[in-house]
């Protein structure tokens, strides 16, 4: 029997979500898009996987645009190894953003003109043509590593309301969704993988709308969602409402009272005592801020009024501005509040790890099927690995790499990429890859990839 490494061993996981066929051509391309430093297109992959390469370029190819291959069930599974990471009777951190994978082209499907966050600034926005995509992520935290690390679960293509002019292809929905919206379709879908549990979400200023906090409370209309919170951001001049008067027994009853002070006004206000507290800051460090809170009705005409927490930040030294964040979880500690929305950073890292070590940003597909799998499936190995080494290297802090102008001070993503790119070659240099490889040319092909800091990684079977 062929030797197989422990990380596409791992992958039997998503067995049931795949037929026999997918499973063992998907297991070639992981193959290749871990061994492979450049782009990650089909022959990109195939050609640092060429050892495991027994079949037709197609048969891979069909992987992406053909295979029988549902993207929620394989996100389901993925939630359900990542839930292994967590305390088994904990709340959920969910985080939520969108990122922006550039692509060129009037004939690449989805295609639309977006802002580019990167390229942006405060007083200018930089449109670029690409995809956007919103993903949901379950955040973790592993004793190895210095941070929270967001795992992407959960990734669907937003289409602009407007079509860029100089793509021809047709678009791909009928009615336009914001990511807010879509966030709340993607939510609803990962609450009943863990129905037992209940979730906190977390997003910046594009999820802090009406809609969701409506959504994510305990007296939603929807079921699943009353175990589901909403922290996010807060507008300086957002209104919010005092509980309403005792029902006088004539006319309508109220749903709100009086109008409360905004929180522009608050921090403004001279009396206002403010609460000096350490909380877990941003680079994984802690940092003393300032915090003052107060609670009440956020209220939308036609809509019911729902009870939150807003909560303003400031920087003792003044070296940044203030920020106001809120909950739907009214009895939440204003601390807690700051810290899980600093926990929002760790998708973002998650992104730009994605681009510079996964090749994100380098794919090339030009189907329908194909543009819909190929970024979920990236960011899902992203996710895979984190938990495959977390689960079966038993000596985490032996494979960290160091440089001689550079010590870390925990295990990163990069050295978790190194250490599976080991286990897959040390699958090729310890048996026969193939029906018909040369295994001296494997072994003389992976020994070139191994870089100069091999060492020997111990892996739990």
């Amino acid at each position: 029997m062929e030797p197989v490494s422990t990380i596409v061993a791992f992958l039997a996981s998503c067995a049931p979500a795949l037929t026999a066929p997918t499973l063992e051509n998907l297991g070639v391309l992981v193959r290749g898009a871990l061994l492979a430093t450049g782009p990650r297109t089909v022959t990109g992959c195939l050609s640092a996987a060429w050892p495991w390469v027994t079949k037709h370029v197609s048969a891979y190819e069909n992987v992406l645009r053909r295979a029988r291959l549902s993207l929620p069930v394989l996100g389901r599974t993925l939630f359900r190894l990542a839930l292994a990471l967590v305390a088994p009777d904990g709340v959920l951190l969910l985080v939520v953003d969108e990122s922006l994978v550039r692509r060129y082209g009037p004939f690449v499907p989805g295609v639309g003109m977006h802002r580019d966050s990167v390229r942006s600034s405060r007083g200018r926005n930089q449109v670029t043509p690409g995809h956007k995509w919103v993903t949901v992520g379950l955040v973790v935290r592993l004793p190895f590593m210095g941070r929270p690390v967001a795992l992407p679960v959960f990734t669907v293509l937003y289409t602009a309301a407007k079509r860029a002019k100089r793509n021809r292809r047709e678009p791909w929905h009928r009615e336009h969704r914001t990511v807010a919206e879509t966030a709340l379709l993607m939510v609803r879908w990962v609450v009943r993988w863990a129905p037992e549990r209940r979730f906190r979400l977390v997003g910046d200023g594009a999820y802090g709308t009406h809609d969701l906090a409506d959504a994510f409370r305990a007296a939603s209309r929807i079921a699943s969602l009353r175990r589901v919170r909403l922290v996010s951001r807060f507008q300086f001049d957002g209104a919010t409402f005092a509980p309403p008067p005792p029902y006088a027994g004539r006319g309508r009853p109220r749903v709100k009272g009086e109008q409360l002070p905004s929180p522009a006004a608050v921090a403004a206000d001279p009396a206002t005592a403010w609460e000096t507290v350490t909380v877990e800051w941003y680079g994984a460090r802690r940092k003393e801020v300032a915090l003052c809170s107060r609670t009440g009705l956020w209220y939308r005409k036609g809509s019911e009024a729902t009870p939150l927490r807003w909560v303003v930040v400031r920087d003792p030294e003044r070296k940044r501005r203030d920020e106001v964040f809120f909950t739907t979880e009214v009895e939440l500690a204003v601390r807690e509040i700051v810290e899980i929305f600093v926990c929002r950073w760790s998708i973002e890292t998650t992104f730009q790890e994605a681009r510079s070590l996964l090749g994100l940003e380098t794919l090339r597909n030009w189907t329908v099927e194909s543009v819909r799998r190929s970024v979920p499936l990236l960011l899902g190995l992203y996710s895979f690995i984190v938990v495959w080494f977390a689960q079966h290297v038993e000596a985490p802090e032996t494979c960290r790499r160091d440089t001689p102008w550079y010590k870390k001070v925990s295990v990163t993503f990069s050295d978790m990429l190194a250490t599976a790119r080991k286990d897959v070659q040390n699958e090729a240099l310890s048996g026969r890859s193939g029906p018909k490889t040369d295994e001296s040319k494997v072994a003389a092909s992976l020994l070139s990839l191994v870089d100069s800091s091999f060492t020997p990684i111990s892996i739990r079977a």
